[in-house]
């Protein structure tokens, strides 16, 4: 079994915006890492649930982190960064709730220039919570480019 590095070696996140909590697996451009949702979870609602638009940020958190870690293992540095740039066609079918673990599956799909096309799903357990299409805007060096 592959040991990963810590989640907050791989990405810039800090708590309370790092939602991932590790990487649990990696097969080519497939990568799977979990999510726990503890009572104190920032994007908690009232009633307990994680609030709808957060999912997409646990797909790219969960791409992220496992597309970092392939970086590292082709021996490529991790300055540069992404950033959540869209998504579509994202379906909730069932709330998480606090004290769930989730795991998250991406898969990088397609590129076109510096955007990389993900499609993710969340599950806790064997249920399907989640599903969508991210696109992640990637940049190599310290600083992202200027946006004219």
């Amino acid at each position: 079994m592959t040991q990963y590095p810590p989640v907050s070696t791989l990405l810039p996140h800090r708590p309370p915006m790092l939602l991932v909590d590790a990487i649990t697996r990696i097969d080519g451009e497939k990568g799977e890492a979990r999510a726990l949702i503890p009572p104190q979870h920032l994007f908690l609602r009232g009633d307990g649930t994680l609030s709808p638009e957060v999912y997409c940020e646990l797909f790219a958190q969960g791409f992220g982190a496992c597309e970092a870690y392939r970086r590292q293992q082709k021996g490529l540095t991790l300055d540069g960064g992404g950033y959540l740039a869209s998504m579509r066609e994202v379906q909730i079918f069932q709330a998480a709730h606090s004290g769930d673990e989730l795991l998250i599956r991406t898969q990088k799909t397609d590129e076109c220039f510096d955007t990389y096309i993900v499609q993710g799903e969340i599950f806790r357990q064997d249920t399907k919570l989640a599903q969508g299409t991210i696109y992640i805007f990637m940049w190599r060096g310290k600083t992202p480019p200027q946006v004219l």
